[in-house]
């Protein structure tokens, strides 16, 4: 398996792609569960989180570009893997893309602070952190499905350490072969938990037999019992 090494790809949040998604950050913070509209007083609340939030925001992506190779019809990936569900997800892909995503560790000095002053403030920020680094990993792979689409190719959706039959403890791996803290300042505690919180990390594959899907929605995700699955998707 070849590659060129870890690149770094920092992008500005003024960029048009990185327009905030309300209906996300609502999901995430937990209104379409509870089935509750949100009134103009938190709406109010909640725009002054994002205009607070905005100037704390730094997205980076470090990640790896690989030759992915194939051997009785599994993939051989950079770590140890004996998936065939992992396999099916791969299906037809020569290449493989892993990478990290952050916001930044700005955001999380802000919710702290909420949290012993204003509940609300806090938990819509944690919801639009959460929007903004799932924004920046659908650019990322947007890029990617652009790039591909120039060679006739498509990508896979991406598929996340924690999920599925991908081990939470991949993110060692991960973090080993993208040097997470060197380039972008993640780092992984004991518990393989990342800071900064709004962090990500994922693979996804590149070939010609591929999708050309690159982006996540509920519907295609099996996992019905998340507590964020959106239920009006």
């Amino acid at each position: 398996m070849s590659d060129s090494g870890v690149l770094v790809q920092k992008y500005n949040g003024d960029d048009s792609r990185f327009s905030v998604n309300k209906k996300e950050i609502l999901r995430y913070a937990g209104y379409f569960k509870a089935d509750i509209e949100l009134d103009d007083e938190m709406e109010k609340i909640l725009y002054q989180v994002i205009d607070e939030a905005n100037s704390k925001i730094s997205y980076k992506v470090c990640y790896r570009r690989l030759d992915l190779k194939w051997e009785e019809d599994m993939p051989q990936l950079p770590f140890e893997n004996n998936s065939k569900k992992i396999a099916e997800f791969l299906k037809g892909s020569d290449e493989l893309v892993m990478f990290a995503a952050t916001i930044g560790l700005d955001i999380d000095r802000l919710i702290a602070r909420y949290q012993r002053v204003s509940p609300v403030k806090a938990l819509f920020l944690q919801a639009y952190g959460a929007e903004r680094v799932e924004c920046l990993c659908d650019v990322f792979c947007d890029e990617f499905k652009e790039k591909a689409a120039l060679e006739s190719k498509g990508c896979t959706l991406r598929y996340s350490p924690g999920y599925g039959e991908l081990p939470l403890e991949r993110q060692i791996d991960y973090f080993n072969l993208l040097e997470c803290n060197r380039h972008i300042g993640i780092s992984l505690n004991e518990s393989l938990l990342m800071t900064p919180s709004k962090s990500v990390t994922a693979m996804f594959g590149i070939g010609q037999v591929c999708s050309g899907e690159a982006r996540h929605t509920c519907s295609n995700c099996n996992k019905t019992d998340c507590e964020y699955r959106n239920c009006r998707d």
